[in-house]
């Protein structure tokens, strides 16, 4: 699963990027796409880490994706669009500190632009796509009456400039997966602050937004533990705002965690939101999902309440389920396979 990072330049991408993965920047004028992972925080994973003891702690992980396009700022952003088509969230860094030599920062302004942008690039692949299949029934050949209604009911959308994000058909349908539709991915506005500014800004829209102090995140990103931990307390933080971006973008992408635990690891695995607890053996290994038998379940909640293993199992906490079972956000999950 992977998350694209776009944005104006002088916006703060890089630093953006470089506080989520913890990865330095690039050399200047690098125009090379750059890839990188990071951890996705979660305390009920820490907790169990602490109970269990294992020896390995593995987190659940994302993946980010940042265009480096060369050009001017329209050609940019445009060439950043196409590279991100094939992510499943975009975060838009919006500039909004003052930097010298350029008119004042004006996130709602840019994010509006923004979003007329995948407007118009979905409405030129509909409109291309649709001017095919006319071309194809006039040589006999039968369209899809499918995809035709969703592709003419698309465009009616996109020409009210309405994004597609607002039916979820348009993301979810086997029919028009292959579009990669920008305006229907999820979109997180990343409010980039100045040093020394906390506040957020009114986006005029229905966007969800997260506001960081980029400088400063990257900063932090780059720190030994120690120093992070101090740095942190300086500035009276609890957690670094990547931490937050991430979180977000893992809820955007309709991903949850379930846990396996043991002496050996404590891990959360990520899978989709209404999976099954089928689906849920085979991101751990095939032969799990071939050999399923059944889950034993206990919700993270129940289990830490008990305060162990065996106290779980003593109240009746754990329940046995089969491969149709919705695994819920938290599951702890132990598979009983035959192979």
């Amino acid at each position: 699963m992977k998350a694209g990072i776009i944005g104006w330049p002088g916006s703060g991408r890089d630093a953006i990027f470089s506080s989520l993965t913890g990865l330095s920047r690039p050399p200047f004028g690098s125009a090379d796409a750059r890839q990188g992972e990071a951890l996705v925080p979660d305390d009920r994973l820490d907790k169990l880490t602490a109970m269990f003891q294992p020896k390995k702690h593995t987190p659940a992980r994302l993946e980010f994706f940042l265009p480096h396009p060369v050009g001017l700022p329209k050609e940019a952003l445009k060439a950043s669009l196409e590279k991100v088509r094939e992510t499943e969230v975009i975060l838009l860094v919006l500039r909004n500190f003052a930097q010298e030599g350029e008119a004042a920062p004006n996130p709602a302004k840019e994010i509006a632009d923004l979003e007329s942008e995948l407007i118009v690039s979905d409405y030129l692949v509909v409109e291309k796509r649709l001017e095919r299949m006319a071309e194809e029934v006039k040589r006999g050949k039968k369209n899809d009456p499918e995809e035709l209604e969703l592709l003419e009911k698309a465009k009616a959308e996109l020409e009210s400039n309405r994004p597609l994000r607002l039916d979820p058909i348009y993301s979810r349908s086997p029919k028009l997966r292959g579009f990669a539709f920008l305006s229907a991915k999820p979109l997180l506005a990343v409010i980039n602050n100045a040093d020394d500014d906390d506040k957020t800004v009114e986006l005029n829209g229905p966007w969800p937004k997260v506001v960081v102090r980029g400088r400063l995140e990257e900063e932090l990103a780059q720190m030994e533990p120690e120093d992070a931990a101090e740095f942190l307390s300086d500035y009276q933080l609890t957690e670094p705002a990547a931490a937050r971006v991430i979180r977000e973008v893992y809820h955007l992408m309709g991903l949850i965690s379930f846990f396996t635990v043991g002496e050996d690891e404590c891990r959360a695995w990520t899978i989709q939101a209404g999976e099954t607890a089928l689906d849920a053996a085979g991101a751990i290994h095939s032969d799990i999902q071939k050999g399923f038998i059944r889950a034993e379940v206990v919700s993270y909640e129940d289990f830490s309440a008990a305060g162990g293993m065996n106290e779980a199992k003593k109240k009746g906490s754990f329940r046995l389920e089969g491969k149709t079972y919705v695994v819920t956000d938290g599951d702890i999950v132990h598979f009983r396979f035959n192979v």
